[in-house]
């Protein structure tokens, strides 16, 4: 990777002062709503210090003189190589400490801190390139984009072992239902029972249920199998995909692995969709049709038992690997050229099918419509524009994240369309358009689009693509000189670089504690309630079910229906026959006690307001009618509900479309 001095420096120059002038509008925004802070010398000091870096930025990129004059005369190849030895390190490590004193000091308290923090880490890199220079020589772009990433991937892996914690009770509102669906293919060693599996995201939980081969295992071991799997099998995919495309240079290679590892997690693109990434990057090779059509089948099988919308995803992968390998000219026709692409999508969606229908096999569930719940649900379309549920939107973020890469591919054929046939290039259009659509779609279904998530099958293709061109492994046309440019301009690496450490910067958080004394006596009182009420009849834990899972409570037989997701899921869903039966089992007592969460019937503004409504309409008031609190437990925010002697009069609800 290399580039002129004056585009570098005016491009760090430049993206500094877009950060701090960010910056400005985001702290002045928030001090307008905290008017005590506005008066404040260290937040108008801030805002002043970020303004003279927007001026510096702005003379730096309008000046005609070339601002790397004085730069280029540093030579740090004179300085002694022991000094190099100790004083490089020393110069990557030294950002750390003031990094996590702004973070947790001078930023965290009072304000949200993204686009602050994110300067700082900007204003701070210069310190860790020159580190890299005097450790391994490197030139300064690859330095910087080392030491980018290298930050990125620091932020993301401490973010990603926040959650590993032997705290009892849920950290969070689906946590408690990942371990419990992801014990349930080993029910009858761990409850003692055979129980039916999860109906979503059924590979997701065959990868859970792998400490659970091991009984007895505590809760922290399960959180952290969960990073493990995020960090491993991401990892994977990128290493594999890196060593597909063949870049040359190990540091090169580094580089490529760490960014696609950073950029995953910027939806995220979930471990169980990259497994059929995997596959499909060991296993497609244009040379080797049978081995590449079993691969397209085994790959679609797994996508089939774990998403509708994946369904069709590893052909699609396939065909583009086969697009951007496969020079239309060695095929002459179109039919011919379109004969495998044709067979991959036929099979794999076949394959998808056999996989959701061999799922729902094994899984034993009774009620089939339930795996055609998100073909029910409501569309909630202002959700790809920033609101309360998501604040940066899914169209602005998912451009945020595609169109440096988008940038990448235009740069790389803007010369050369003539080395890449129409057929090709239309091609990875529209799959890319294909994917980018149904994500947009799929992100609009009532209890998504609070991230990127959704998206996760287009970012993979984009990446894919954006890989193969810049490691120039996009076969011409040509068979003479013909080659795609393999390295585009600083402006466009530099946010290809930027984005996904940005966004990994953004999930910076304390570490988590708790009061081991406070969590201890809720626990031991929950249990001794649940254990009371369990001599009268079924107990039902809507949520907190891991307290079964992992024994802290025992003797108490677990209620298959009625977990939280899968409710939320049936309600949002407006599964009637579900719910229905719902009702009757609370209109006749059924359960001695259930345990929730205290229940906000009051909710009307905030982050997914539509589904804590559905909630509230169709699960909340309908329970409360029946039964009312009889114990709560303030630290862990648990409440334990018993039949209530005179229920409401309008019960049951009319269940509708939400």
């Amino acid at each position: 990777m290399s580039t002129d001095p004056r585009t570098f420096v005016k491009t760090y120059f430049g993206i500094g002062a877009a950060i701090a002038f960010l910056a400005i509008i985001q702290t002045q925004q928030q001090t307008e709503a905290l008017l005590k802070i506005r008066t404040r010398y260290k937040w108008v000091a801030l805002m002043g210090v970020f303004a003279v870096n927007v001026a510096l930025g702005l003379w730096v990129l309008l000046r005609h003189h070339d601002p790397a004059a004085y730069w280029e005369k540093i030579d740090l190849k004179q300085l002694p190589s022991l000094f190099g030895k100790i004083a490089g390190p020393a110069l990557m490590l030294l950002p750390v400490p003031i990094i996590l004193y702004a973070r947790a000091e001078f930023f965290g308290r009072g304000l949200e801190a993204f686009f602050r923090l994110l300067w700082l880490f900007w204003c701070l890199l210069p310190l860790q390139v020159v580190g890299l220079r005097l450790a391994a020589n490197f030139s300064w772009p690859v330095a910087m984009a080392f030491a980018l990433l290298l930050d990125g991937l620091a932020s993301q892996i401490f973010v990603s072992f926040l959650p590993v914690s032997d705290y009892p009770f849920s950290m969070g509102w689906s946590e408690a239902s990942r371990f419990y669906y992801g014990s349930l293919p080993f029910a009858r060693s761990v409850y003692g029972v055979s129980l039916p599996l999860s109906i979503w995201h059924g590979t997701r939980y065959l990868l859970l249920a792998i400490p659970f081969l091991v009984r007895g295992l505590p809760i922290w071991a399960a959180r952290l199998w969960q990073v493990v799997l995020w960090i491993g099998i991401t990892g994977t995919t990128g290493w594999i995909l890196i060593r597909r495309v063949r870049p040359g240079a190990w540091i090169t290679a580094a580089i490529l692995a760490v960014w696609f590892f950073l950029y995953s997690f910027q939806g995220a693109v979930y471990y169980h969709l990259q497994v059929c990434v995997i596959i499909v990057l060991l296993g497609v090779a244009a040379d080797h049709p049978w081995r590449s059509l079993i691969a397209v089948l085994i790959a679609s099988f797994w996508a089939g038992m774990s998403r509708l919308n994946w369904y069709p995803v590893p052909a699609i992968l396939a065909i583009s690997i086969y697009v951007l390998e496969e020079p239309f000219g060695r095929a002459g026709q179109i039919w011919r050229y379109a004969a495998r692409p044709v067979l991959w999508g036929t099979v794999g969606l076949i394959a998808a099918l056999v996989g959701q229908a061999f799922y729902i096999a094994i899984s034993g569930n009774s009620n089939l419509e339930a795996f055609g719940s998100s073909l029910t649900s409501a569309l909630l379309w202002y959700r790809w524009f920033p609101s309360a549920t998501n604040p940066i939107g899914i169209i602005p973020g998912i451009l945020i994240v595609s169109l440096p890469l988008l940038g990448l591919i235009f740069w790389s054929l803007r010369h050369n369309f003539g080395d890449l046939h129409p057929v090709r290039w239309i091609g990875l259009l529209v799959m890319l358009l294909m994917l980018f659509t149904g994500g947009l779609v799929v992100s609009t279904k009532i209890g998504g689009g609070g991230d990127l998530h959704n998206m996760d099958a287009y970012m993979v293709l984009l990446a894919m693509i954006g890989v193969y061109f810049l490691c120039g492994r996009v076969q011409p046309e040509t068979s003479g000189n013909a080659e795609f440019p393999a390295t585009p301009p600083w402006p466009i690496v530099a946010c290809i670089v930027l984005v996904p450490v940005a966004f990994s910067i953004l999930r910076l958080g304390p570490a988590f504690a708790y009061d081991r004394a406070r969590a201890a006596a809720d626990l031991s009182g929950v249990r001794q309630a649940v254990q009371t009420y369990n001599e009268s009849g079924e107990v039902l834990f809507i949520y907190e079910r891991q307290l079964l899972t992992f024994g802290s409570i025992r003797d108490v037989s677990v209620v298959p229906d009625y977990e939280v997701v899968s409710l939320m899921e049936m309600a949002i869903s407006g599964n009637q026959p579900y719910l229905a039966q719902f009702y009757r089992d609370l209109a006749s007592h059924r359960f001695a006690a259930i345990v929730v969460h205290p229940q906000n019937l009051g909710v009307s503004t905030g982050d997914f307001i539509e589904e804590s409504n559905v909630w509230n309409r169709l699960v909340a008031q309908p329970m409360l009618c029946q039964y009312k609190p009889a114990v709560e437990f303030a630290y862990s925010n648990i409440q334990i509900l018993i039949p209530r002697a005179r229920p409401c009069p309008e019960f049951p609800p009319v269940v509708q479309q939400p």
